[in-house]
């Protein structure tokens, strides 16, 4: 058997993590506040529940939740992003005040989503 030698190659294993970004809005003095927290869960923590992370928020009347996943793996010369779903909880109490009439909830409740978190940066 022959051999070569072709330096110091060094063969990592891919990188894999799942980012969790948790948009949630808090009633506080009677006001309406967003407010954001994210983690970033290695391999072996992916299966921590949505339930798990969001008591690690630590806030006490929570109105609506929007939790957004992404799965990230780095090859070292090469990234993919894996985008999963996306889920909205929310108190049918509250979003009333909102949208009163509830008509095309859902797509009305994905673009008040859109615009609390993206337009108007947390302004209810």
């Amino acid at each position: 058997m022959k051999k070569i030698n072709v330096g110091n190659i060094k063969f990592t294993k891919p990188v894999v993590e799942k980012l969790v970004d948790i948009y949630y809005v808090v009633s506080e003095n009677g006001r309406d506040i967003l407010k954001h927290k994210y983690f970033i869960l290695t391999y072996e923590e992916f299966d921590r529940s949505v339930d798990d992370l969001v008591k690690q928020l630590e806030e006490k009347d929570i109105k609506m939740l929007v939790v957004d996943q992404t799965v990230l793996v780095d090859f070292g010369d090469e990234d993919i992003q894996k985008h999963l779903e996306t889920v909205i909880h929310y108190d049918e109490e509250w979003i009333q005040k909102y949208n009163p009439d509830h008509k095309n909830f859902d797509q009305w409740l994905v673009e008040f989503v859109d615009r609390l978190i993206l337009t108007s940066k947390g302004k209810c």
